[in-house]
Parts: C-alpha cells; structure tokens; sequence
C-alpha cells in the first residue's frame, strides 16, 4: 500500500434476475466476491471473475484496503484495463 492506497483491485460481478453490475474489491485476491457480497442488497449474488485492474487504473480509483466500490461505468473495461489473474 502506498499512499493509503490499495495496490491491487480485482472485479468481482453481481447478478439479479438477468442484470449484472461490476464492482471493484481492494481486497486480497480470495476476499474479493466475499466482501462485495456483505455490501449487496438481499437477493443479489457475487463472483469473482478472476480480473485485476492495472496498476495505472487501480491508483486512479484511490480505494483504500478492504473496500469495495461499485463500477458505475464500463469504462476499466471497454478501455482493455483488466489483467487476467
């Protein structure tokens, strides 16, 4: 951690009844889908999709260690900013 800043953030997916989000977990690599789950509404399920951002977009989203962000934007993805993991 540099900064306050977590190094790595991995996407995890939530799904309901055909929708899907993206959130982003500053958290170790096997936390992530767990700790998107504590903060999904009842009905909702988690998964980790095995994704990392980059190092350049993970700074850019300044998230603190064990902290979870919901992706509003397909931007980290469209823009090809995932490593597989």
């Amino acid at each position: 951690m540099r900064n306050g800043f977590a190094r790595a953030v991995y996407i995890v997916t939530a799904t309901k009844n055909g929708r899907t989000e993206f959130w982003a977990a500053a958290t170790p690599r096997h936390h992530a889908a767990a700790a998107v789950q504590r903060v999904l509404p009842a009905g909702w399920h988690a998964a980790f999709l095995g994704w990392r951002l980059d190092p350049t977009k993970s700074r850019a989203l300044q998230m603190s260690s064990n902290s979870v962000r919901k992706l509003v934007s397909g931007a980290a993805i469209d823009e090809g900013l995932l490593r597989s993991r």
